[in-house]
């Protein structure tokens, strides 16, 4: 994992601001199993930012759109308020990922990490698309 992965750049910056803000809940849906996606999330040393018990996992729905559904219940057990497409982001890089948000509910900030480009992330139906998340300060913009 850490010799083949890597993370985006400002991915570290970007969540760190986010985790900072307590207006925010960070937490991951994922099409990973929670136990896959905690060993990948420690192994960059991103769990100390996420709320991970908050999550949704491929071991909670496979149908990836539900998972959001998942995390937002989770949320506001957690938190004491509702969490909806006016309060949800899904922050991705691929068609997947704002096929997720868009169908379960959340509002989606495509990133053109260069896995899919910025146009198609738009096309696809993400609200916002950024270059990269080296700009903390836009990416919590974006969020609010």
């Amino acid at each position: 994992m850490l010799r083949d992965g890597h993370l985006m750049p400002g991915a570290v910056e970007a969540l760190a601001a986010v985790s900072a803000d307590a207006d925010l809940v960070p937490s991951i849906v994922t099409g990973n199993l929670r136990e896959s996606a905690e060993i990948k999330l420690a192994a960059f040393g991103l769990t100390d930012y996420l709320e991970i018990p908050l999550g949704g996992y491929a071991s909670d729905d496979p149908h990836r759109p539900a998972l959001v559904r998942i995390a937002q219940d989770r949320a506001e057990r957690a938190h004491g308020h509702p969490f909806t497409r006016a309060n949800t982001v899904i922050i991705g890089d691929s068609f997947q990922d704002v096929r997720t948000g868009r169908e379960g509910g959340a509002r989606v900030i495509g990133v053109a990490s260069g896995t899919t480009a910025a146009e198609d992330l738009a096309e696809a139906g993400a609200d916002h698309v950024i270059d990269d998340l080296t700009d903390p300060r836009r990416v919590l913009e974006l969020i609010r």
